[in-house]
């Protein structure tokens, strides 16, 4: 089967996995022309019906398991929004029905699943995405214009916070799928960290190596039916150091109890020319300091984003979807090489945080 379609083709798209971040996901696949919601997969037969009525899907359209919607011959591409625990079960059917796929991070629940794919996708690769939707920020992007263009030299620290306060005490956040390391594999590792990491790849290179501290800040959470408490055996703290890139010194901090924080990353890059400061929640500008022997004492300034950054993780999946190559996306390899620092965090934790190579 050709992986690519048409340019003037209705790419008709499979999601799986109802949870409610996927009604945000289709609306968003929604402003892009040429595309549809085909098929739709999920445990819950009541989000099954709900969403299906709301899309307008025959019953035939809506499946109870995924297997069977990514085999549909009416699907093209896959949209993959579930728990961690059967990403690699998703991806190795798409893989095999060799169906683009748009799939969440953490790519997979193990590194020995990630390392399965590896060997599936190289033998039969596909138009593959990974869902680092934070490598959009415009922000970021333009750092990443900045950094090519070495205005701030070479690169000694870097510095990244993604905080956030979903599960500070006062909202008394409900025991979920994320807290169970059956289905998430690990807590805030998997699903804040990869974000984080996967920016300091894109901005400033490879890790090396990596140190960790992880802390889980509340031990138990209310089971929604009953109430009961229910034993959280995952982190949900996570900070982490280690040699990224040509030498630089990189420093990361994430966890979802930081009150006063509602939804941000923050990016603070050091060099031998001068520093940037970057936030995911400031798309319209960028801080930047940049100083030399003829302006010792030059100040912070503020440089506008350049409009030029305004595209989104579902048009690069389109396009890649119709076969046109795209720019600064992050593919199968990023998803991969991202699994193996996860590994590599969670292996520190085990032996005491000591620094391990990457």
């Amino acid at each position: 089967m050709n992986t690519s379609i048409s340019p003037t083709k209705l790419i008709r798209i499979g999601v799986i996995g109802l949870g409610l971040i996927a009604e945000y996901h289709i609306r968003s696949l929604y402003t892009i022309s040429g595309v549809s919601i085909a098929a739709i997969s999920d445990v819950d037969s009541n989000r099954l019906q709900l969403l299906g009525k709301q899309l307008q899907l025959p019953a035939a359209k809506q499946y109870p398991h995924y297997e069977a919607l990514i085999r549909d011959p009416e699907v093209d591409a896959i949209l993959s929004l579930t728990p961690n625990d059967v990403h690699f079960d998703i991806i190795r059917i798409a893989l095999e029905e060799h169906k683009a796929i748009l799939a969440e991070k953490p790519l997979t629940l193990t590194w020995q699943e990630a390392d399965q794919l590896k060997k599936l996708y190289t033998a039969n690769p596909v138009p593959f995405l990974v869902h680092y939707k934070h490598r959009y920020g415009a922000a970021f992007q333009y750092a990443k214009q900045l950094l090519d263009e070495h205005k701030l030299g070479n690169i000694y620290n870097i510095q990244f916070r993604y905080l956030m306060d979903a599960f500070s005490p006062y909202r008394q956040h409900p025991y979920t799928w994320r807290h169970n390391s059956a289905k998430a594999g690990s807590g805030v590792v998997g699903d804040t960290a990869s974000h984080i990491i996967d920016l300091a790849r894109f901005l400033v290179g490879e890790f090396k190596s990596v140190a960790a501290l992880l802390h889980t800040i509340t031990p138990e959470r209310p089971d929604l039916a009953t109430g009961l408490p229910v034993k959280v055996d995952v982190e949900d703290f996570a900070s982490f150091h280690g040699i990224v890139g040509d030498n630089t010194v990189g420093t990361f901090i994430t966890h979802k109890n930081a009150i006063g924080k509602r939804h941000d990353i923050e990016v603070d890059i050091y060099g031998e020319l001068g520093a940037l400061h970057a936030s995911l929640n400031n798309r319209e500008n960028i801080r930047i300091v940049l100083r030399d022997p003829e302006h010792p004492d030059a100040e912070y300034e503020t440089w506008a984003v350049p409009a030029i950054y305004d595209h989104t993780a579902y048009e690069d999946f389109v396009k890649l979807a119709r076969g046109e190559s795209v720019d600064r996306a992050p593919l199968f390899e990023d998803g991969y090489k991202n699994q193996w620092v996860l590994e590599k965090i969670l292996q520190s934790w085990r032996e005491n945080g000591r620094l391990v190579e990457v």
